[in-house]
């Protein structure tokens, strides 16, 4: 019994010691976590631009509404305005961490203890975990997360994700991923600035339009002057022209003779 129990606890600290000793080694994954990095950023591409019609179709939605009078049909609107802004800010901080990563990924190669890492990557890598743990429409999110646990471990990612004491995630990403809604983030005045904002870049847009519609007829008109003008020139003076055609003709039949 007592030999069975040292074989144990033998063979336990062996393979701590191979878990410290591959983890202290070139880190195998790592292409593959710069490549769902990569890929992360083109989700996120993606993702805020459909956010960004959500908020223009939300947008103009109240702008319909605030004329008459309808704040209580605005209000459910408005909230999913703000829920879209604020995932808007989330997308630019992933972006932004992922970005972090990718210009100095070098040390993640050989160095698996965390706290030995550069403070800026140490940072980058905290804030993908934590919005890992808040953002489920970026899978990419999870696959790197996982990547992340295998070579740094688990207490390095329930640091993060419970925002334990000593935790390296910034204060930012954490108010633009908290889910509770101010109680002053809706109200009738936010509500007609949004309607407002609405109606002014609705008319700067109009404007745009109109300007470079115009701009667009005046060359027209331009070109179509200088071509009556041409067609003038040809009317008056038609010898011009055939004379050109001579001196040209002429040119070629003494190119041939020679």
């Amino acid at each position: 019994m007592m030999f069975a129990k040292k074989t144990e606890q033998k063979f336990g600290c062996y393979c701590n010691v191979f878990a410290v000793w591959s983890r202290s080694s070139r880190w195998q994954k790592a292409s593959k976590c710069k490549l769902h990095i990569q890929n992360l950023l083109c989700s996120v591409k993606v993702q805020r631009a459909r956010t960004e019609c959500m908020v223009r179709q939300s947008r103009s939605d109240i702008a319909q509404l605030v004329p008459y009078g309808r704040f209580r049909e605005a209000l459910p609107k408005a909230k999913q305005f703000y829920e879209d802004e604020r995932r808007l800010l989330a997308y630019d901080q992933v972006k932004y961490l992922c970005t972090s990563i990718l210009q100095s990924f070098s040390p993640l190669l050989h160095q698996s203890d965390v706290h030995l890492l550069p403070d800026e990557m140490k940072e980058a890598m905290a804030g993908l975990i934590f919005a890992a743990s808040r953002i489920g429409e970026l899978k990419e999110l999870q696959i790197i997360r996982c990547l992340f646990v295998q070579r740094f471990g688990q207490k390095f990612d329930k640091d993060c994700v419970d925002l334990r004491p000593g935790n390296l995630v910034s204060s930012e990403i954490v108010n633009i991923l908290d889910t509770t809604m101010p109680q002053d983030a809706i109200s009738p005045e936010i509500i007609m600035a949004i309607s407002q904002k609405y109606q002014t870049d609705f008319i700067t847009s109009v404007d745009s339009i109109t300007e470079d519609s115009a701009s667009l007829n005046n060359l027209g008109n331009a070109d179509s002057d200088t071509l009556a003008r041409r067609k003038k020139v040809t009317k008056e003076n038609p010898k011009c022209l055939h004379t050109d055609r001579g001196e040209s003709q002429e040119r070629d039949r003494s190119k041939f003779m020679r």
